[in-house]
């Protein structure tokens, strides 16, 4: 028999009969929690849309897997698609789980379960869907239809709209599950309907946070938590506003801890995509001096300023501005910091920046020319979304270092404004990262972003330079 938890020590726990809990715990050995009960009573109940907003480590993409063989396996003209925010996802995560569930339980002949499907017939199956395309998930219709989407953040309008599109009959259910990550996302959108079942999940109602032991391996632990907070979170006054207690200490409820820790959203349009604490906090980050490096924003004209950013190893030195429109000028910066030492040299060659590019040419100082616009290298990769162009990488890859405490930022105000002014714009069609367009940022502000643009530019001269063969994982 699978080990339960009783209900007595779980929050919102009463373990009723019902068919759906029975085949997931009994059958299948998942553990049982209140919040589990919750989403197999809305699926059992036959709620048409439900929602599933959760912390990280909460065991959702089990709980997703289990319906899925569950409805294959007792409902009859019935199908199955699924998707996630990758193709990668579909396959490992929830097909993995699927699988291994299916499998265990003996649910289907071996001969019916493949990657990404489990076929009974031509009407009864379960397939698992690439997002990358919407015909992929246009054209099923049977008399049960499940439609499931793990990860729903990532993925985009497009798909959810033809996967919709398939859930025509009575009989039909949609289940999106997500952390809740990407405002600008089909999920949020949804809570926002009104017609959606909603079921949050937190890890503080979670039985291993209650419990203080890890009763469901592999799931959210108070070990886990305390090992992140120190990187989605600092540590405040007892009692500061927009602050919570874990284990005796006061952390604020950052954007990350909101979303991965309580399973709520945060209001990132008020910090933009840098938040303000990562940039204090890499002013506490201990200075490692060695490889120089150097961003140089050219000034397009009128107030803008040309704005060289400095790095020494990894801490930030003192900008240099310059008011001029002489590229001759700027060329000459350039090659002065070039020959004390910065071997690792960015320059905006977007527009009239090309033509200190082509001076620096002229001199045979070795640089990087880099249009904003020009496509992404690949520095970064992230399971949700590609980037749009090299200006969206450059700015995640220094919000990466903040995160993991690579960078020591130059305390400058106007740095910082800068920064976490910031904002994401509309998702492209091919789902990738984009800002809003610079003008409306020097609208917001009052003027260009120069030296965040510098600031980024210095940290990818370092990646452009291949100095960190590394890649970084959002």
């Amino acid at each position: 028999m699978p080990r339960q938890v009783s209900p007595r020590d779980l929050q919102d726990g009463t373990h009723e009969t019902h068919e759906l809990r029975a085949f997931a715990y009994e059958r299948l050995g998942l553990q049982a929690w209140g919040k589990l009960d919750q989403i197999f009573d809305a699926v059992e109940g036959g709620k048409r849309k439900i929602l599933i907003r959760s912390c990280n480590g909460a065991g959702k993409t089990a709980a997703l897997a289990a319906i899925c063989n569950w409805k294959l396996s007792t409902q009859k003209n019935c199908i199955v698609l699924t998707t996630a925010s990758s193709y990668t996802q579909v396959k490992r995560n929830l097909w993995g789980e699927i699988r291994r569930q299916a499998k265990s339980a003996g649910l289907f002949a071996a001969s019916e379960i493949t990657e990404t499907q489990i076929k009974l017939d031509d009407k009864h199956f379960g397939v698992g869907i690439s997002p990358a395309l919407a015909e992929n998930a246009q054209g099923f219709h049977a008399e049960n239809m499940l439609i499931v989407v793990d990860e729903a953040t990532g993925v985009s309008r497009d798909i959810m709209t033809a996967l919709f599109g398939n859930a025509t009959g009575k009989n039909s259910q949609i289940i999106l599950a997500y952390n809740p990550i990407d405002n600008d996302s089909y999920p949020f959108e949804a809570e926002r309907f009104g017609d959606w079942h909603l079921i949050t999940i937190s890890a503080l109602e979670h039985p291993n946070i209650i419990r203080k032991e890890e009763v469901i391996k592999g799931a959210v632990t108070e070990t886990w938590i305390s090992d992140m907070l120190p990187s989605w979170s600092y540590e405040v006054e007892p009692s500061s506003t927009d602050s919570f207690e874990w284990l005796g200490k006061w952390w604020r409820r950052t954007p990350e801890v909101m979303a991965r820790m309580l399973g709520l959203w945060s209001n990132l349009g008020s910090e933009g995509l840098i938040p303000e604490y990562l940039i204090e906090q890499s002013f506490a980050t201990e200075s490692v001096f060695g490889v120089r490096a150097l961003g140089v924003d050219v000034a397009r004209g009128g107030k803008d300023e040309t704005v060289l950013a400095f790095f020494d190893g990894n801490t930030q030195l003192p900008f240099t501005c310059l008011r001029t429109n002489n590229l001759v000028e700027v060329a000459y910066e350039v090659e002065k910091y070039a020959n004390k030492g910065f071997s690792n040299i960015a320059v905006d060659d977007t527009l009239v920046g090309s033509g200190v590019s082509d001076i620096l040419r002229s001199k045979n100082i070795n640089f990087h020319a880099v249009n904003f616009a020009q496509s992404p290298l690949g520095f970064l990769n992230t399971p949700y979304r590609r980037f749009a162009n090299a200006r969206a990488e450059m700015y995640f890859n220094l919000l990466q270092e903040l995160k993991e405490s690579r960078v020591k930022l130059l305390d400058d105000d106007k740095l910082k404004q800068e920064l976490t002014s910031l904002r994401l714009g509309k998702i492209t069609e091919n789902n990738s990262f984009i800002f809003e367009p610079k003008e409306d940022l020097k609208a917001r502000i009052g003027r260009s972003p120069d030296r965040a643009d510098a600031t980024v530019l210095a940290r990818y001269a370092l990646k452009l330079s291949g100095r960190e063969k590394k890649v970084y994982f959002l």
